[in-house]
């Protein structure tokens, strides 16, 4: 219970931080991990999925990328070297901003799920790049875009474990992910992730671990793409 309140403290800080832009061109994104519209909790709460699989999640990272602010003047705002790394236990990669973008209102915006072709044989390995961070394979198979590790007793193997670390950018193995979504605010834009719409889309007796690139991790990818909203 002391855990729970301590996070639950945290995040109101977070939010709080989220809304002092100093400068008012910056354009703030939120991240809110959810499951079935209440915020994602890991390893000590159970959930059940529409096709009546329990599970526990233990771990959720994936990377958002190349974000393109399009504006209600017709032009648009891209930001630089845009890459976002966002790890469910760590609180602050939930927020960032778009710095310098623009104080015009926001009608769209687009980004990717995921790390490009072009960055992925870059050999540029700061920041949110860096491979000790555990996202990256080999520069053959590049970055994990999505990474989702959870308990369930629906899986059929020994440890009861899944495991989703979807990637992979050669043709024909390129599971980067295009969203775009209509924007309600102009200076804070927050995106919800739902994780049960992802895990609802499952069966996991049937799919519970895929690990490399290929069909099953292209197929994989259409599945979660559908998680992402804006918040009105």
């Amino acid at each position: 219970m002391k855990k729970v309140v301590i996070i639950v403290v945290i995040c109101a800080l977070t939010c709080l931080s989220f809304q002092m832009n100093k400068n008012p061109k910056d354009v703030g994104v939120l991240v809110h991990l959810n499951f079935q519209k209440e915020p994602l909790v890991l390893t000590n709460k159970k959930y059940v999925t529409k096709t009546n699989d329990t599970v526990t999640i233990t771990k959720m990272k994936f990377y958002l990328s190349n974000f393109v602010l399009e504006l209600e003047d017709g032009t648009e705002y891209k930001e630089s070297n845009s890459v976002h790394l966002v790890d469910a236990e760590t609180l602050s990669s939930l927020e960032f901003h778009l710095k310098n973008a623009t104080d015009i209102k926001i009608k769209k915006i687009r980004f990717d799920i995921g790390i490009d072709s072009l960055t992925s044989v870059s050999e540029n390995f700061d920041g949110d790049l860096d491979p000790a961070l555990g996202m990256y394979w080999a520069w053959n198979t590049g970055y994990i875009n999505m990474k989702l590790e959870g308990k369930s007793s629906s899986c059929t193997n020994v440890k009861k474990e899944f495991q989703f670390h979807i990637g992979g950018y050669l043709p024909k193995q390129n599971a980067l992910q295009k969203i775009e979504l209509e924007v309600a605010e102009n200076q804070n834009i927050i995106i919800n992730v739902e994780l049960d719409r992802w895990l609802d889309a499952l069966l996991l007796k049937e799919t519970n671990s895929i690990m490399i690139p290929g069909e099953k991790a292209l197929a994989m990818a259409q599945k979660y793409k559908n998680m992402f909203q804006i918040a009105h």
